[in-house]
């Protein structure tokens, strides 16, 4: 609004003023001094409302898109918190005359980065789309003491405590039995949260070793030594040759430096 105004002699000012509302234009006129008052507070009141209007508009849209995130998550199962940043006040959001639409983009489940888009489809239809980080805390494995490479766990060296999982890549372990008798990949410091990839079985035979080979059956057992052409965990079927016969038979891995033989 830029009024130019001047004084005559009848004791009115002569406004000239430009009041750009939306689509309202009103084209100078003349006023005298309670009008020109009356047209200010008249302009302040619209920018007031607008300002309330968009206020609402955008509490509306920011709840509708927490409402969205809150149902894209399983909450019983993990507690969450959104950080949903701070509308722009330039951004005019009008209220929507009917319920908003939302739509969740693909996320993790473990957290992070989450978009929403938010739509309104009424007469005066509009769409925006709303950034957030989502924070996922959930039970999980956690080593308490520092363990390095090639370590075995056992169950003093973890606990089950809620952790902040969302900028944890890897499938979480949520249960201490999972990672008891696993060996680590590398070298783990205390607090670090387990995942699957960072575990490994740890090998009962080795390529190259000798081993004890039991064959059993109806009822007779039978053991003899043989020298294993593969590496094998628990229960892992590999090849085993026969040190007195020399015949490569598959065996499955019963423990440290033993196996069973397949018939």
């Amino acid at each position: 609004m830029n009024p130019l105004f001047g004084l005559k002699n009848d004791g009115f000012l002569t406004i000239t003023m430009l009041i750009n509302f939306g689509s309202c234009v009103t084209t100078p006129g003349k006023f005298g001094l309670p009008g020109f008052m009356s047209a200010v507070i008249l302009l302040l009141s619209a920018e007031a409302t607008l300002a309330q209007a968009t206020s609402d508009g955008h509490r509306e849209m920011t709840s509708a898109a927490l409402q969205a995130i809150e149902q894209s998550f399983d909450l019983e199962r993990n507690r969450i918190d959104v950080e949903l940043p701070a509308a722009d006040p330039r951004l005019q959001i009008p209220v929507c005359s009917i319920p908003l639409e939302t739509s969740v983009s693909r996320h993790n489940s473990q957290g992070g980065r989450v978009s929403v888009k938010v739509e309104c489809r009424d007469a005066t239809p509009w769409a925006r789309h709303v950034a957030a980080h989502v924070s996922v805390y959930r039970d999980a494995v956690v080593a308490v003491r520092n363990m390095p490479r090639g370590a075995v766990i056992s169950a003093n060296d973890i606990a089950l405590r809620e952790v902040d999982v969302s900028m944890i890549r890897g499938q979480i372990l949520d249960n201490t039995e999972a990672a008891i008798g696993m060996e680590v990949r590398r070298h783990t410091n205390s607090d670090a949260v387990l995942s699957l990839d960072m575990l490994v079985t740890p090998l009962m035979v080795k390529r190259g070793e000798t081993v004890v080979v039991t064959a059993e059956r109806a009822g007779v057992v039978i053991r003899q030594q043989g020298v294993a052409l593969q590496d094998g965990e628990s229960g892992k079927q590999i090849q085993i040759r026969n040190t007195r016969s020399d015949r490569v038979v598959q065996a499955i891995v019963t423990g440290p430096g033993e196996v069973k033989v397949i018939f």
